[in-house]
């Protein structure tokens, strides 16, 4: 097959796999953002119109893009990506990213799984599969580009969501197909080494784990290190490889992360919540928590349940 042909393969299959997910929406009749379908790790995203640039934090998963255009910030580096292309995160990462091609005519369309890493795991070395032959080295989330193979494994799984008994049997199958064809992708040597580095439990996914469950207390580093067995400039160093940030920034945007969601509760204020998550200083946390949403507590506060987010 010529690379026209190729390509025009990939278009058709592009469009077919837009027009399927389309008509789920439109049997469902959905109007909101996201819709969760009849597999817990399989949803569909949908905006009509630009969003705001927001931060939050994405856990393990993928979302490709079947119409409009996003925007992500990772670390200090900004990506736009489209149609075709799929943004994968291995780990629990903190990232802004706002929608900036959408309309009522047109609108976002994206679908996502949600990644099961210890699943995936089991799947490489059951498979043995051989790790590819592209650097193994670089940050855990990241932009690709989808192919034939990978779209036609979507539109198999979005084709089978109104039938119950091919759900039951098959969609474990090609979820398992997916995994396959985002770990042998180009960019997938990094995905790889984050589902090794999984199973084996130790490393910059143990660390990230101690970081969640104790934001709110100091950071130490030597202590850190200990806990993952290995040394400060080591840690440190392949942290930022990994997440794009240090231990310590990683924490601050936890801190913010949790503060923002325990105000938008509406049962504490700033302070309170500011010394929860483990601030000493509410002047301090108001000057980071500004610096990171670009408003206020009370402001930004404001600002989202205007836009109707809430808890």
């Amino acid at each position: 097959m010529n690379p026209a042909q190729q390509a025009t393969e990939y278009e058709q299959k592009l469009l077919t796999l837009r027009a399927a997910v389309l008509d789920h929406l439109a049997c469902k009749n959905v109007n909101g953002k996201h819709l969760q379908t009849a597999l817990p790790w399989l949803s569909f995203i949908r905006f009509t119109e630009p969003t705001e640039l927001s931060k939050g934090m994405l856990e393990p998963s993928m979302c490709l893009i079947l119409q409009g255009q996003k925007k992500v910030l990772i670390g200090q580096g900004v990506t736009e990506y489209g149609v075709g292309s799929y943004l994968l995160t291995a780990i629990d990462m903190p990232i802004a990213g706002q929608v900036i091609q959408a309309s009522l005519a047109q609108p976002y369309l994206g679908v996502r799984i949600d990644l099961d890493l210890k699943e995936m795991a089991d799947t490489i070395l059951t498979l043995n599969m051989p790790m590819s032959e592209k650097p193994k080295t670089g940050a855990a989330t990241y932009v690709a580009v989808s192919d034939t193979a990978l779209l036609d494994a979507f539109l198999r799984l979005v084709n089978m969501l109104d039938n119950p008994q091919e759900l039951q049997v098959l969609a474990t199958l090609v979820k398992q197909e997916i995994g396959y064809r985002l770990i042998t992708a180009p960019e997938g040597g990094v995905f790889y080494q984050q589902l090794l580095s999984y199973y084996q439990g130790k490393g910059i996914n143990e660390a990230i784990v101690w970081i969640r469950k104790n934001f709110a207390n100091p950071l130490r580093m030597d202590e850190l290190a200990r806990h993952v067995g290995m040394s400060v400039s080591s840690l440190h160093h392949r942290f930022k490889a990994t997440t794009v940030m240090s231990p310590l920034q990683y924490q601050k945007q936890i801190r913010l992360l949790e503060a923002r969601r325990l105000l938008l509760s509406g049962k504490i204020d700033a302070a309170t919540a500011a010394f929860r998550v483990g601030y000493e200083s509410p002047s301090q946390f108001n000057r980071e928590y500004r610096r990171s949403f670009g408003a206020p507590p009370l402001q930004d506060m404001d600002a989202l349940r205007q836009q109707g987010i809430v808890l």
